[in-house]
């Protein structure tokens, strides 16, 4: 009997052992945590701000992969001194089941039933435009605020889902700011970058700032972005911009032929925020009063000169690709030389476009063959090579004084003489 009872009285604990582990394991699953987490992104969309078409903002909100329970509801805030539009046709998304309207200068986002609410990974956009005018004309912060829940209705007060950070950008991308784009020569800040046929050319490293919708400059951004040069792209290397954490994005850029009023333009490629730089030009050689002549030759064909500026600089190139129809109505012709002259002043004189100079340019014997000095003839374009002027008069003849010919004659051993009175920057080409 003693065994007996022994035998029953272990076969109970067995048992009993079982019935508390399967507690066990019911209560750890019931436990398991929910995870809520999102990430949301707003930026500006095109167009851009003004009184008769004011600012839109996209807003992207996401329900991460990390979570294990749908997303709802959210309420998104603009910051302070930003009006939304009321109007219920400017608040929209294009997602199914989810509605979008602004109450209180909040734009409410709702879905109708859990049938649409965002499962985990997936997201939506919606839109919102600023009242009229579209932006503040100050503003301390351009940061937006978000809040969201899990319930369809944002009712509750369990249900809070938390903000990531780290793959969320509450402060959109606003604009673009160049610093001038030069180069300073001899203390002298010319709008000019060497190109690299220059001697001893220093690396041109212009730089543009990303800035926030409340001007300020947008830390954290870089990009992505496209840049353009306005030049001829066959003749320049461009790169960047490359981004610091504090929004400067610095370029680089390796010009090779001269050209004149050319600019950078930097895109944002998600946004398509754009903007140009001031214009620039890139040339061979670049001159201010401390030089007594400002010469430039390309190779043993042409020597360009003129007389160095008495304040701010003058620039000189050559650009062999510019189309030239110098006296040949619309038909291109080869220049002498096989190349035209740019040549460029800038902030010479209080008045910089009433500026007259000489400059006097020399083609080789073997560039410009044996014939007589006057059966060349000499055209400018003032629009980078896109037209051209008749042939220059001499100045005897144009009672000017003002773009035409000073001289023109055979020097010793044979070169080409032709000096120039100009005013502005043209190009210019002889045949």
């Amino acid at each position: 009997m003693k065994r007996f009872g022994s035998f029953r009285y272990a076969a109970g604990v067995v048992v009993l052992g079982a019935l508390v582990a399967a507690v066990v394991a019911v209560a750890t699953a019931q436990a398991a945590p929910s995870k809520k987490n999102y990430s949301v992104q707003v930026a500006v969309t095109k167009p851009a701000s003004g009184p008769v078409d004011p600012q839109t903002f996209t807003i992207k909100l996401t329900n991460d992969g990390s979570s294990n329970t749908t997303l709802g509801s959210a309420n998104i805030s603009p910051p302070g001194g930003f009006s939304l539009d009321t109007d219920p046709t400017k608040a929209t998304t294009g997602q199914a089941g989810w509605t979008a309207m602004v109450v209180g200068n909040v734009l409410q986002l709702r879905t109708s039933s859990s049938t649409f609410a965002l499962a985990p990974g997936n997201s939506m956009t919606a839109q919102v435009r600023v009242a009229s005018p579209s932006l503040p004309t100050t503003c301390a912060s351009a940061s937006w605020s978000a809040l969201v829940k899990q319930s369809n209705d944002f009712n509750g007060t369990n249900n809070w889902f938390s903000q990531l950070s780290a793959k969320s950008d509450l402060t959109p991308l606003g604009s673009f700011a160049w610093d001038p784009i030069g180069t300073t020569v001899n203390g002298v800040f010319a709008p000019a970058l060497y190109t690299t046929n220059a001697a001893n050319y220093p690396s041109p490293s212009p730089k543009v700032h990303a800035l926030d919708s409340c001007g300020i400059a947008k830390t954290g951004y870089n990009g992505p972005t496209t840049l353009a040069y306005s030049g001829e792209p066959t003749k320049v290397t461009v790169s960047g911009p490359s981004w610091t954490a504090s929004g400067v994005g610095t370029v680089s850029i390796a010009p090779t032929i001269s050209e004149t009023n050319r600019d950078l333009t930097v895109t944002d490629f998600l946004t398509g925020i754009s903007q140009p730089s001031d214009a620039f030009d890139t040339q061979d050689k670049i001159c201010t009063s401390v030089d007594i002549s400002c010469t430039w030759a390309n190779g043993n064909s042409i020597n360009a000169s003129s007389h160095g500026p008495s304040q701010g600089s003058l620039g000189v190139g050559f650009n062999p690709v510019v189309p030239f129809s110098c006296n040949s109505g619309t038909n291109a012709v080869t220049p002498l030389g096989k190349s035209v002259i740019t040549i460029a002043p800038h902030d010479t004189s209080a008045n910089a476009g009433d500026l007259v100079y000489q400059v006097t340019i020399v083609y080789s014997k073997q560039a410009s063959g044996t014939g007589s000095a006057n059966a060349f003839v000499f055209c400018e374009s003032t629009t980078d090579g896109a037209s051209w002027s008749d042939p220059l008069p001499a100045c005897s003849a144009s009672g000017t004084g003002v773009d035409c010919i000073v001289d023109q004659k055979r020097v010793t051993g044979g070169a080409l003489q032709v000096i120039l009175s100009l005013v502005g920057d043209p190009y210019v080409g002889g045949r």
